[in-house]
């Protein structure tokens, strides 16, 4: 048994590496020639045929082999030696005395049976009956010549006789040494390997002698070399076939071949299910012209649902056409298959792939939102094209979580001609899933098999397998299955029966009659054959691992387990008093008996073992084994292991039972660096050690060195994601009640949404949210923000630094941040008592989201344009919605349909208010349609019958100013009309406030509650914009049709405002003026709604324009010495002008998937940089004297105030944020640096000397951009909404 083992080790490694297969090291002895296990019945009866009838070697022969008739072909067996020699694997000191006769009785019948084998061998080649290149040797020198990545030494000991070959009686073994000296010619001539040759020091290597140590450095350096030259040569050959290949595709190849080896198996031996199959394809080909639901398969575990859809799978690859795609996973038995977002990325880019169409953009692949957007609309496409598309997903149980609501928004409730989707799921799950399937016909049961199937199934199992039974066997497996019926229970019994030989006899044999039995049998075995801790550690080890676990990491975590190393080493002596490992060996031979419950996966190209995706294997182990204890100290030891803790020569102490003291050895072990290199970081490491630090209890070393670590978290969040780094704070607040760990959980809560938008402020974020926690929180918080200063200060690239907490901090009211919408406001948003969210937008999808869980449920589209309103109604489940498209709709909130759909139901014009009103006890719905236009009417929709009502005015809430120091509110003064604008001179200390009246309060701020008031224009016109002038002696103001100049003074102290001293009136024609700046040279400089730039001189009373802008002016922001002016506007284009001469110095066009029109700028102060704010809710950083972006940062809502402050600036949010920041820019830029790397974005500057086309691109393929697809109206408005006003002080 052990050389198929090692056969099998060897066809593993050929299998997985990308380097060597093995290493063989040839010495002086040829070693070991074991009698083979297995002869195929014609080559044994030819050798029994060789040999002289009663002779002493055929009667051996006849002893030790028995014909096994199950095989097929039929096949000779080698006995057990405890069938002849039941002592020989004794290991109790009690019958040592038995075993030590045993192993030599069975030393010499080995020598015999050899020399029997050898004897007939010699004579059938003599006869011709065989050929001379049978011969074991040649069994090597086959790996040799046909696998190029083999790995072969050679080395001679000279003066060594006691290491040579000796037959059983002690003398030398000529014949061995024969063999070895023709192996290692071939070799030789082969490979051109030189031996190396060393005289030992009393049968040992002394590392002392200077020959032996330079003979090890030879060695070392010879198999460093080699190993280098083979795994390069390699990785080029395999780089060569894909080097422009994304490692995306790569992963994406590895699951679908996966899936399809697991389908593969499942196809080979299935039989019968021909009703429901026909059923189920009869079905899908009935709709696939016409809108359906999906289909739903169920049943109760171990029923064959999986194997079911496997083969549906594969028939209905036979049927469908070139155009066709069949897409199957079967979730949980991989990690891309284990998680919801990773299933439908890969579907997504299987599908697209396929198919031709566009694939999704990597934002879009990284929020789940997005994801089940695409997948949606990506089905239509699949239709529109005509295409067919059979999506397979099995175990649909795998994807729910235990203790939340099913989350089902991500399946389509109808689903487009040509499209089919084909789910299973457990009894156990199904009404939770009822919701999916509106057509009864559309779900199907899985009945136990028959007896007739149960037979096919039992003769197509044995022919796979190359194997058969006796009809008592067989009478015995079909005896035990009658009991169940169950193809799992069936499956188990055919485990266990393939290895029966035909003279098995049946009354040892004990069957379990369900499969939990069989598998509890098939435990018990394992523990006798390989020791109960092995089995048990072994088996636990792979349960309780995240992910699973690879067999060099098992073999690591088993060398440092004390508890199986004193089982292997119970009655004799580890080889090594300095260095301790798991035998290699003893795993091999429990994996072979574990195939069938161990499944290979793949994780970040590393192959991991983890226990079959049969629940009830995994359930036997865990309550088998896993007492509290036990897995408290096993997550330990995994915890160790992933931590490093004793690598690098750190010694763990053991004491082995043979031993009276402890003994501190070397176990060998690998380190666990967080990263390997700079960019490729340890995924393992990142994916287990919070795991299993927080269920074996160890918080303190959690604390410090993983949640604590700064370079941990971003490490983490960058190379994982940041829902993983919430999965394990989550895991944490579940186990333990610490406070500064959930306040970091709700940190990531809140700064989620940013990190998806752009990883790489994360330290940002954490120290701007933590920040006014650290002294509250000193040894993990003030830990985290002492290393994000330390951070700021080392960053080489340009970074803004906060210099306050204006994020909102974990622990206050905000608890997290829903997304789902991709452009627009949200225009309507209503909270039921059930704890749901409904929220509606422009783009005309509603949303629906569980409060209790901050999960998506429903996306509801079916609003061609923007929703109006919505209402909950409070004694059902449903929900009424207006839109744009004067539709009202009625929508299932369990279900996520649409119930009902009336057109024409609501006015839709802007400026008509919506209201719908409801009476469910009478089923009474009022709107105000859109074909009822003057004044304002209400319909009452009574099943069929309109009547018509009038409607009433609204109440009008009296506005006020409020003055607020950093985000707190200080003081209030009421005005008598809103607030169009506001303007502060700082030095006077003066706040202006501009009313649509055409009134202008004045607040001396010093003087409070003094107010002074400029008289309106005769007219009444609504005060547009103002501006100071740099002395603050003079101030501009705009009206609608025309511009004012006053002058300010003070008399006996006290402040005072003249004019107006000048007058510039506007064209009637001419668009109302946004904004605008007063120059020190009496010049103003203005922009319009319409888009026009114009500079007016007061003194000359002439005017000049300067270049167009395609939307409205939102800015004009002056540097500190008036020597520049930065113009912005709600397009995507901004410009730097000189002013004295005037000249355009930049054009700075940023481009993204969000509206990027500017709020608001500001020079620093020493006018090397412009600091803009703009409405895709990010701050960004120019360089004056290039144009080129620097920095962006992403701050939650558009800022539309701000000021330049020390190294940075002071800014205002429309959320009432108030934002203070320093920016920290080196001299030079590295090359390739890049402000866009992780933003959806490109921008373009085009300079006064030369063109600069930045090559700051990360998206190759931009969509056209169109302004007019953009709402510009209620974006124009800004500065006449109320709260949207702000000067900062």
């Amino acid at each position: 048994m052990t050389t198929e083992l090692c056969i099998k080790e060897i066809e593993s490694c050929q299998r997985i590496s990308a380097g060597p297969t093995f290493i063989a090291l040839f010495g002086n002895q040829y070693g070991h020639r074991p009698i083979p296990r297995l002869i195929p019945e014609t080559e044994f009866e030819l050798l029994i045929s060789k040999l002289p009838k009663d002779s002493e070697s055929l009667k051996l022969l006849n002893q030790w082999f028995s014909k096994d008739s199950n095989s097929v072909p039929s096949t000779y067996i080698l006995q057990p030696i405890t069938a002849h020699y039941p002592h020989y694997s004794d290991r109790g000191s009690e019958s040592r005395q038995l075993r030590d006769n045993d192993v030599i009785s069975w030393n010499l019948t080995e020598s015999r049976l050899l020399q029997a084998l050898r004897t007939a061998a010699q004579q059938a080649e003599r006869d011709g009956d065989i050929s001379v290149d049978q011969n074991i040797n040649l069994v090597v020198l086959h790996f040799f010549e046909f696998n190029q990545i083999l790995f072969l030494f050679i080395q001679k000991m000279i003066k060594i006789p006691f290491l040579l070959d000796v037959t059983a009686d002690g003398l030398l073994d000529t014949e061995a040494r024969e063999l070895l000296a023709d192996l290692k010619q071939h070799i030789c001539n082969t490979s051109h390997l030189q031996p190396l040759c060393m005289e030992l020091s009393k049968g040992a290597m002394d590392p002392s002698r200077k020959e032996h140590k330079e003979y090890l450095g030879k060695l070392c350096e010879q198999v460093t070399s080699q190993m280098k030259e083979l795994i390069s040569r390699n990785a080029l050959q395999t780089s060569g076939t894909c080097s422009t290949e994304d490692p995306g595709w790569s992963l994406l190849k590895q699951e679908i071949f996966h899936h399809a080896v697991l389908s593969e198996e499942k196809c080979s031996v299935f039989k019968g299910r021909d009703s429901i199959l026909g059923k189920i394809c009869i079905d899908m080909w009935e709709s696939s012209n016409v809108c359906h639901g999906p289909f739903l398969v169920h049943g109760p575990s171990g029923v064959g649902k999986t194997a079911l859809l496997c083969k549906l799978a594969q028939e209905m690859r036979g049927v469908v056409d070139h155009r066709g795609v069949v897409v199957l996973r079967l979730l949980g038995t991989s990690p891309l298959s284990s998680d919801l977002d990773s299933v439908l990325r890969g579907v997504c880019l299987q599908v697209c792939g396929a198919l031709g169409l566009q694939f999704p953009y990597p934002h879009i692949s990284n929020t789940h939102e997005e994801l089940v957007r695409f997948f949606h609309s990506m089905l239509e496409d699949v239709s529109k094209q005509g295409d067919t598309l059979l999506l397979i997903l099995d175990s649909l149980d795998q994807l729910l979580e235990a203790n939340k609501p099913p989350q089902l928004d991500w399946i389509p409730k109808v689903i487009p001609p040509n499209v089919q989707i084909v789910l299973s799921i457990s009894d156990d799950c199904v009404e939770k899933c009822k919701s999916l399937v509106s057509a009864e016909q559309n779900v199907f049961g899985v009945e136990p098999l028959t007896d007739d199937q149960g037979k096919d199934i039992i003769d197509a199992y044995m022919s796979a397998a190359g194997r058969k039974l006796t009809s008592e066997q067989l009478g015995t497996v079909l005896n035990n299955f009658q009991q169940s019926r169950s193809p799992l229970h069936l499956k188990l019994l055919l485990d266990t029966a393939k290895q029966w030989a035909s003279y098995t006899s049946m009354s040892n044999i004990r069957m379990g009659t369900s499969a939990q039995e069989v598998m509890t049998q098939f435990v018990e075995t394992l523990e006798e054959n390989h020791g109960k801790k092995l089995v048990s550690h072994a088996l636990c080890f792979i349960l309780l691992s995240r992910n699973g676990l690879s067999e060099a990491e098992l073999q690591d975590v088993l060398s440092l387990d004390n508890d199986v190393l004193a089982e292997m080493y119970k009655y004799w002596l580890p080889p090594s008093h300095t260095l301790l490992r798991f035998p290699r060996l003893h795993w091999s031979r429990l994996r072979h008996d574990l195939r069938a419950h161990l499944m290979e996966r793949w994780e970040g190209g590393v192959i991991l073992l983890a226990i079959t995706f049969l629940r009830q294997f995994a359930e036997l182990v865990r309550k088998r084994y896993l007492s509290r204890d036990m897995k408290a100290d096993m997550h330990n030891i995994l915890a160790e292991y992933f931590s490093g803790q004793w690598s690098q020569g750190q010694l763990r102490p053991i004491l082995l039972p043979s031993l009276s003291t402890l003994l501190n050895a070397d176990r060998k072990v690998p380190p666990q660096p967080l990263r390997f290199t700079g960019e490729v970081a340890n995924i393992r490491k990142l994916n287990e050690l919070p795991y299993h630090l927080a269920h074996a209890g160890k918080w303190e070393e959690l604390r410090q060195s993983v949640l604590g670590s700064l370079d941990w978290l971003c490490c983490k969040t960058l190379r994982c994601g940041v829902s993983c780094v919430i999965r394990d704070l989550s895991l944490c607040t579940d186990l333990t009640d610490c406070p500064e760990i959930q306040m970091l959980k709700e940190t990531f809560l809140l700064l989620k949404p940013s990190l998806g938008f752009n990883p790489s402020l994360l330290v940002t974020e954490i120290f701007s949210r933590l920040q006014c926690l650290a002294d509250l929180y000193p040894s993990m918080i003030g830990q985290l923000c002492s290393q994000c200063v330390d951070w700021f200060g080392s960053c080489t690239d340009p970074v803004l630094v906060p210099k306050s907490s204006f994020f909102q901090a974990p622990g206050g009211p905000l608890k997290s941040t829903l997304t789902g919408f991709t452009r627009g406001d949200i225009k309507e948003l209503n909270i039921g008592f059930r704890e749901l969210l409904v929220a509606g937008s422009e783009e005309g999808l509603i949303i629906v989201w569980s409060l209790n869980h901050l999960q998506t449920l429903h996306n509801l589209s079916g609003h061609t344009a923007g929703v109006l309103s919505l209402k909950l109604m409070d004694k059902t489940n449903h929900c009424l919605s207006t839109g744009l498209d004067g539709t009202l709709r009625k929508w299932c909130l369990i279900s996520g349909q649409q119930i009902f759909c009336i057109t024409d139901a609501v006015s839709v014009q802007t400026h008509t208010p919506t209201h719908v009103h409801m009476i469910e006890e009478r089923k009474i719905i009022i709107t105000n349609p859109s074909s009822l236009d003057i004044g304002f009417h209400f319909c009452i929709y009574v099943r069929d019958i309109f009547k018509v009502i009038q409607n009433k005015s609204a109440k009008v809430l009296k506005p006020k100013v409020f003055v607020c120091f950093t985000g707190l509110r200080s003081d209030s003064m009421d005005v008598s009309s809103e607030v169009c604008c506001m303007e502060l001179a700082q030095q006077k200390r003066l706040l202006f406030c501009g009313l649509r009246t055409g009134t202008i309060l004045i607040y001396p701020l010093d003087l409070a509650p003094e107010t002074l008031c400029l008289p309106p224009p005769e007219n009444l016109p609504t005060v547009r914009s103002m501006a100071i002038s740099p002395r603050e002696d003079r101030m501009a103001v705009a009206y609608e049709d025309a511009v004012c100049i006053f002058e300010i003074t003070s008399r006996d102290s006290f402040p005072c405002v003249d004019g107006p001293l000048e007058r510039y009136s506007l064209c009637l024609l001419h668009s109302p003026i946004s904004t605008m700046a007063l120059l020190y040279d009496s010049r103003l400089l203005y922009g319009t709604f319409g888009g026009e730039v114009v500079i007016y001189d007061f003194k000359s009373a002439t005017s000049a324009e300067l270049d167009h802008h395609g939307a409205a002016i939102t800015c004009i922001t002056m540097s500190n010495w008036d020597a520049q002016a930065l113009i912005g506007s709600q397009d995507c284009v901004q410009k730097l002008w000189n002013l004295s001469p005037v000249l355009l110095n930049h054009t700075m066009e940023y481009k993204g998937f969000y509206f990027e029109g500017v709020l608001c700028a500001v020079f620093s102060i020493n006018d090397k940089y412009i600091f803009t704010g703009s409405l895709d809710k990010t701050i960004k950083v120019w360089d004056v004297s290039s144009g080129s972006l620097l920095y962006i940062q992403f701050v939650y809502s558009p800022v539309i105030k701000m000021m330049p402050h020390k190294d940075g600036f002071v800014a205002m949010s429309r959320h009432g944020s108030f934002i203070k920041e320093g920016f920290r820019c080196p001299d030079t830029l590295k090359p390739g640096y890049n402000p866009l790397r992780n933003f959806r974005a490109h921008y373009r500057v085009t300079s006064r000397e030369k063109n600069l086309n930045a090559p700051h691109t990360v998206i190759n393929e931009l969509p056209d951009y169109n302004p007019a697809q953009f709402n510009f109206i209620s974006i124009g408005l800004i500065k006449s909404k109320p709260s949207n006003t702000c000067a900062l002080l």
